[in-house]
Formats: C-alpha cells, structure tokens, sequence
C-alpha cells in the first residue's frame, strides 16, 4: 500500500486519483496516518463483501444453494 503526504496529494491530486485506482493509499499529516483513499470500486467491493459475510452468520444461503433447494422443493412437489 501506498503512502503519501496530504500535502503532496493536495498539490497533485490528479496523480493521487490515479494512485487510489490501483490500490488504498494512506494520507499521512506530520508523519502520522489520518486517513485512507480507496476507489469507489474497491469500497463497494469491500462492502458487498461484509454484506454477504453478515448474511452467511446469519444463515442465509447463497444463490447456488437456493436454486438446488428451489429444485428439489420442485421435485418433491411432483
């Protein structure tokens, strides 16, 4: 991951736009770290992802799982 200044990424924010497409890049202030820039593709990702990991805890089924259940709910009803 990389980091970069705010400053420098104040100055260059177009390069800094092109540097989060290709990975999170953390913003530092006086040598400490303040915060993280992802693209709007990476966090959708990462919240689908804890989206379909809290319906899994939850006991939801995936889609695979659903069709093979709808199948034989099918079948038994013949």
């Amino acid at each position: 991951m990389k980091t970069i200044t705010a400053a420098k990424a104040k100055n260059n924010f177009g390069q800094f736009l092109d540097m989060a497409q290709r990975e999170p890049v953390i913003v530092t202030k006086n040598d400490r770290p303040v915060g993280i820039f992802m693209s709007f593709q990476d966090f959708e990702d990462r919240i689908w992802a804890e989206r379909a990991d809290e319906a899994h805890r939850q006991g939801y089924i995936g889609v695979e799982e659903s069709e093979a259940l709808l199948q034989q709910m099918l079948k038994a009803s013949d």
